[in-house]
């Protein structure tokens, strides 16, 4: 289940969050430094840590840590699902706010009426919104394009 599974990520893998909370997964992107404040931050908030940084698993730290040894993005997230066995459920996809992490909520097509695009409040009917951030998400081609790129490029065949 996705809920079992929280990670921290450095800076640098910063792409790899993202697409990480697409798929539904809670992941922080830890802005600072890598290093002992990040690991604080992952064994207080049970996070798994994701690191391309060589000197982090020789650190005192008794949580999970993995190194991930991809430079590409398809790389990477190909790795963190095989190294956790992660679960691609289409119903907990597109949950998360894709800049900030948080759980998105559903809003009625009124509440956005003049918070999105003319076009887009015309054709689509389901809208999602982060209540940390307030960015709107709806179904549109952007969710059809990262379902492609998982199927090309991600997911085993």
């Amino acid at each position: 289940m996705v809920d079992d599974f929280k990670f921290v990520t450095d800076a640098a893998l910063g792409k790899l969050a993202k697409w990480l909370r697409l798929l539904g997964y809670d992941t922080v992107v830890f802005s600072k430094q890598a290093g002992r404040e990040m690991l604080r931050l992952a064994d207080a908030e049970r996070r798994i840590v994701l690191t391309r940084r060589k000197d982090m698993p020789e650190r005192q730290f008794s949580g999970r840590l993995y190194l991930v040894e991809g430079i590409e993005v398809t790389h990477q997230l190909k790795e963190v699902i095989r190294k956790y066995s992660l679960k691609i459920n289409k119903q907990e996809m597109f949950n998360r706010c894709l800049k900030c992490n948080e759980k998105l909520i559903s809003v009625t097509r009124e509440e956005v009426r003049n918070l999105v695009p003319p076009f887009v409040f015309e054709n689509s009917s389901a809208y999602n919104k982060c209540l940390n951030c307030c960015k709107i998400y709806w179904t549109g081609t952007h969710q059809r394009n990262a379902l492609q790129y998982l199927k090309q490029n991600v997911l085993p065949q």
